[in-house]
């Protein structure tokens, strides 16, 4: 009992149990001035160190997450062209995501330095905390992928992705948006057709996605368009172009879907058991 004591104290002090709501509470971290705390310096001065920083190094000011996701989901000035849709999609955000320095450091040893400092921010260094979307990227690109399992726990895999971004834009934007899972939509999608993934937005179908356990990823993405109601995507003038995905098993290619069943690749393929490419 003695030694059980001993480590809930040890936790206690390195702030390793707090739970989500208190974290929220506590709003953002901000650094000490410099030369207030020497271990600050030796911490971040060193990012890919494995050490953990315990919360008296920080003063809590009020949060920020709201007007940065705000900034990070705001829309482009113009919907872009769809042939060039691909290169608009790999820039980096407008604005950096704050990740702690473990998580960094972890990520430096998958991903070139010079791309990670495009992305993201370090929470000890800049000072900070985002206590929904940084958990969840977080999450994201640490999560261990399952393999040999059903089609419907590969999906709460992939729903790990889709709340990191979907579901953090959805609580900070005032978005009339809707999640579902293979459910009917009438608009777009031919009847007893049900997509594997759909976002609607005020109402309207915009981001689709079909999943398999395996197979041939191309393949695969034809039933984006297979399940689609003739002439449906740009109906009215509501629509330019419709973006989808489909998966075989970590395998990931994203997709533009244009025209009269027309439909052309907005990525490359994608492994989601590779750091990068997540």
């Amino acid at each position: 009992m003695e030694k059980l004591d001993a480590i809930s104290r040890k936790l206690s002090q390195l702030a390793l149990h707090k739970a989500e709501d208190e974290i929220i509470k506590a709003g953002v971290l901000t650094p000490i001035v410099s030369g207030q705390n020497k271990d600050l310096t030796d911490v971040t001065s060193s990012v890919d160190s494995d050490r953990t920083l315990a919360e008296p190094l920080y003063q809590v000011v009020e949060p920020q997450e709201r007007d940065m996701c705000t900034k990070l989901f705001s829309p482009l000035e113009s919907i872009p062209d769809r042939r060039k849709l691909q290169a608009v999609l790999l820039q980096p955000p407008q604005v950096k995501i704050p990740i702690h320095h473990s998580t960094y450091g972890w990520l430096k040893t998958h991903v070139e330095d010079e791309r990670l400092q495009d992305i993201f921010d370090i929470v000890e260094v800049v000072g900070n905390l985002c206590p929904k979307l940084t958990p969840r990227v977080e999450t994201a690109l640490q999560v261990k992928v399952a393999t040999d399992v059903t089609e419907g726990m590969q999906q709460c895999f992939l729903d790990t992705f889709l709340l990191g971004i979907i579901g953090t834009a959805q609580e900070y934007l005032e978005l009339d948006a809707k999640v579902d899972r293979n459910a009917n939509e009438l608009s777009m999608t031919q009847t007893k057709s049900r997509p594997d993934y759909l976002l609607m937005l005020n109402g309207l179908l915009v981001f689709k996605g079909e999943e398999k356990k395996a197979g041939d990823v191309r393949h695969i993405a034809l039933e984006l368009i297979d399940k689609m109601i003739p002439g449906s995507v740009g109906k009215d003038g509501k629509l330019d172009y419709l973006l989808g995905y489909a998966t075989a098993g970590s395998r990931v290619l994203f997709e533009c879907i244009h025209g009269d069943g027309k439909m052309s690749e907005c990525s490359d393929i994608l492994n989601l058991e590779r750091v990068a490419d997540r």
